[in-house]
């Protein structure tokens, strides 16, 4: 018996006392019955897969995260490590490409070169989430074929964990995405049949870019977030994904923004635009056009931007493809709002960017934490910006508040530099905004978060 069943089985049995529920009734909400239930809370059967908990957490008013124990799973990180030669891209390098050998070399041997395995707990934690018949094809003996039912409940899972960065804690998350990194290894792609391996290694090119975003976005580790980048990167130019190859030159200029290297950043987005174009579902295209809207801001051209957003808005008007859709989380007309405004802050313009904000937060999905954060902050610095101190201090609170949930490090740092700018007025707002920074960083180190 599985130690982290019974710890799952505990945490249901809880949840369904709390609710005030006996076993078969919480069986009747799930679709399952009461003896599978009572197994469950015992720790004798495991949850059969991911939706499943998701079902469990829905009745049970729980975060899917901690029916399914992730705080307990990854105790200590299990990220990549990285060998010394060759390494991943520099900062100061240009190009996604993973050195000299990139175009040569298979993903599966970048992947092994660049990334340790991992303890046994990490592919047990992942296989743990798939169906009984998954898990039966998952542990065949070497060399055996996947079928389609298993890949694609693997996609499932892929997708699942993509939606979850809407609101999950960027910690919880990271691990899970390598272990879905180190499960498709495992299942060595190459010996498949290639319907099915590009189809694992397109899942393989979506966990690491999630890692990727977690890593750069909210744990800030730019080292590890370019080593999950150029693994992506390859996998997306082995499989010829523009879906894929498109997420990840958008995540670039997102890096190269935050080290201050607009021009890159530029550079990085009109490339994403252009891969998109080649292929991608029509929500990337109007993605890869948001970023670029928000890097042309970045550069001070105010028609680049209105461009590019506008585009971004055409094309999410029209008949939507998005089973094809391959990015993290998700991006609608809310979220060209919440682009919109902060990009008007980057260009100066805080008293046109308050409305763009304010309706991007009143439209924006409640389980959308991170982007309701960001909004938050960018409507904090239009406030600073327009002169209304308290404005700006109230909705620094609420996206420390938000911070604190989903541990967003560029949020913190944002609200960090908003309070050095604020801090002058010296009001009773700016002292309690930078005693809630204080709280919120040593929440973040105490959860494990950098900041």
């Amino acid at each position: 018996m599985a130690e982290i069943d019974k710890i799952i089985g505990r945490r249901i049995e809880k949840g369904r006392r709390r609710k005030g529920l006996l076993q078969h009734e919480l069986g009747a909400v799930v679709g399952r019955s009461e003896s599978w239930v009572s197994q469950v809370e015992r720790g004798v059967t495991a949850l059969d897969s991911v939706s499943m908990a998701e079902r469990m957490a829905r009745a049970l008013g729980l975060p899917v995260g901690h029916v399914l124990a992730f705080d307990m799973r990854y105790t200590t990180s299990s990220a990549p490590q990285q060998t010394r030669s060759p390494g991943p891209v520099t900062e100061g390098q240009h190009g996604p490409s993973s050195g000299p050998s990139a175009d040569t070399e298979s993903s599966e041997t970048v992947l092994r070169r660049s990334f340790t395995l991992g303890s046994l707990a990490g592919l047990t934690a992942a296989i743990a989430g798939l169906s009984p018949d998954a898990r039966s094809q998952i542990r065949r003996p070497s060399g055996g074929i996947l079928d389609q039912a298993t890949v694609n409940e693997l996609r499932s899972i892929g997708a699942s964990y993509r939606r979850s960065y809407k609101s999950f804690p960027a910690s919880s998350l990271v691990p899970v995405a390598h272990d879905q990194v180190q499960l498709v290894v495992s299942l060595r792609p190459k010996d498949q049949p290639a319907y099915l391996r590009n189809s694992l290694l397109a899942h393989l090119a979506e966990m690491a870019a999630l890692a990727s975003a977690l890593q750069s976005l909210d744990l800030g580790d730019p080292g590890q977030a370019d080593a999950y980048m150029d693994l992506g990167y390859q996998v997306a130019k082995e499989i010829e994904s523009s879906e894929l190859a498109a997420l990840i030159l958008a995540g670039r200029a997102f890096r190269a923004s935050f080290r201050g290297d607009s021009v890159d950043g530029l550079d990085y987005a009109l490339a994403a635009v252009d891969t998109a174009g080649r292929g991608a579902s029509r929500r990337m295209r109007a993605w890869t056009n948001a970023v670029a809207s928000e890097m042309y801001s970045g550069t001070g051209d105010m028609h680049g931007f209105r461009t590019c957003l506008e585009q971004a808005r055409i094309l999410l008007s029209g008949p939507m493809d998005d089973e094809r859709w391959g990015g993290i989380a998700w991006f609608d007309l809310s979220k060209a709002d919440a682009y919109e405004g902060s990009d008007l802050v980057r260009l100066g313009c805080y008293a046109e960017a308050l409305p763009a904000l304010d309706k991007a937060l009143e439209l924006l999905s409640p389980e959308m934490l991170r982007h309701r954060g960001t909004a938050c902050i960018s409507r904090a610095e239009a406030h600073a910006g327009a002169g209304n101190v308290e404005a700006a201090c109230e909705d620094g609170h609420a996206a420390l508040l938000l911070v604190a949930q989903v541990q967003h490090r560029e949020t913190l740092r944002r609200v960090t530099a908003l309070h050095r700018t604020l801090r002058a007025h010296k009001t009773a707002g700016t002292r309690s905004l930078g005693e809630h920074l204080i709280d919120t960083r040593t929440l973040l180190k105490t959860s494990g978060s950098a900041v």
